[in-house]
């Protein structure tokens, strides 16, 4: 009875609390947190039925086999800590964080109807969006409901191998920021690392070449046969998912509409009434510059740009000022129309807000149709317009496997 104390506290410092509805996960992992609501509640004999079940069902998992042969040492009285008899040092700290990061997400602020600030409007024409919080490994999938963010699914998910936050080609680390599915490729074009297929995304974007980041070939994908799921950390700055659930996401995922990608360091969850503020103040700031642009005077809509830190079309604000004042000195009766706007907070950034839109463009001499961007940054108690162009995804021009095991 000790040893499966010992067991249980050596995974976990805090009280487990009740599993969430079997719905709201995937089965695999309904099992394994069943087991440890079992070890909790010392019915280590059921625990060990159920850890027998997994390893029938899923015979590659790794985490599910150190569970079965930790319990059957505990039983025997002579397991000093979880993973102690069956892994080397370096595997077990990795499926025991596994175990660590799955039990945790049983508390996540999602399925106790808080929203996630990142997500502040989706555009009418994406039904599903991806959202990742790398510190829970966790991803999540919110059906658009007029807007509003729902969650849909979630599942466990690994990243790169030295954590996230991209800078460099080859620096392991997993970007953070928002991006889109640019294609799908079979797993059949693919060595079995991969998985059961591939989503590439479009790193880097406008964003991360603004600060300087390189690097290139960030998927999401499925798992190499040899094992159900990765570890945490494990990829060279990929996604990765389990095979299973890589199938089970794949109809979320369009890359014809370019399915939106929030990978964040972590995500920060609010309630709905602070989320409809936020939401509110946001789509009101966009109100006003499109009327300050329509006004066609220069001293209303420059104020919308930050003098400082301004990136617009290649040009600092002095620069885009004057090609401003230049090129709408004759125009007349400008009008701007939008469509398919979607609003991000964007991840691991101090009060930085993205939007994207399809702009309508019209003048007495100029009429133009283009995906925008626009990137506000909280200035004091303003927002102001730190980067602006032309909405641009890049698809790869082949299929080239850059992660190596």
């Amino acid at each position: 009875m000790s040893a499966l104390l010992l067991l249980l506290f050596a995974l976990f410092s805090g009280n487990l609390t009740a599993a969430p509805p079997t719905e709201a996960i995937t089965p695999y992992e309904a099992d394994l947190l069943a087991t440890l609501q079992d070890i909790q509640q010392l019915e280590y004999d059921e625990a060990l039925d159920r850890t027998r079940r997994i390893i029938d069902r899923y015979p590659t998992s790794k985490v599910g086999q150190m569970l079965y042969g930790d319990l059957l040492l505990a039983k025997a009285g002579i397991l000093p800590q979880v993973g102690y008899g069956i892994a080397s040092r370096p595997e077990r700290n990795d499926l025991t964080f596994e175990l660590k990061q799955r039990l945790a997400s049983r508390d996540t602020p999602a399925r106790k109807g808080y929203l996630p600030a990142n997500l502040v409007q989706l555009a009418d024409n994406q039904p599903w969006v991806i959202l990742m919080d790398q510190s829970r490994s966790r991803l999540y999938i919110f059906r658009n409901q007029d807007g509003t963010p729902v969650l849909l699914k979630d599942y466990f998910l690994t990243i790169g191998l030295k954590g996230f936050g991209k800078q460099k080609e080859g620096d392991q680390k997993t970007p953070i920021g928002v991006y889109h599915v640019t294609s799908y490729i079979d797993d059949k074009a693919l060595p079995d690392l991969y998985g059961r297929g591939a989503f590439p995304v479009n790193y880097p974007n406008s964003w991360d070449r603004r600060k300087g980041r390189t690097g290139s070939g960030i998927w999401l994908h499925g798992t190499p046969s040899y094992t159900y799921n990765r570890a945490p950390w494990a990829s060279n700055g990929c996604m990765v998912v389990s095979n299973p659930d890589f199938i089970d996401l794949k109809p979320y995922v369009s890359p014809e509409r370019g399915t939106p990608v929030v990978i964040a360091d972590e995500v920060q969850w609010i309630s709905p009434e602070q989320w409809q503020r936020q939401r509110k103040t946001l789509l009101q700031r966009l109100t006003r510059w499109i009327e300050d642009v329509e006004s066609n005077q220069p001293v209303r809509y420059l104020s919308h740009y930050s003098k400082r830190d301004l990136l617009a079309d290649g040009r600092d604000f002095k620069a885009f000022e004057g090609h401003k004042r230049w090129v709408n000195r004759n125009k007349r009766d400008i009008r701007i129309g939008y469509e398919n706007l979607a609003i991000y907070r964007y991840p691991g950034e101090q009060n930085l807000v993205l939007m994207e839109f399809d702009q309508d463009y019209r003048s007495n001499i100029l009429e133009v149709a283009a995906p925008k961007e626009l990137f506000w940054r909280l200035d004091g108690d303003d927002w102001k317009i730190v980067q602006e162009g032309v909405r641009r995804i890049e698809k790869p021009s082949s299929i080239v496997a850059v992660e190596q095991p």
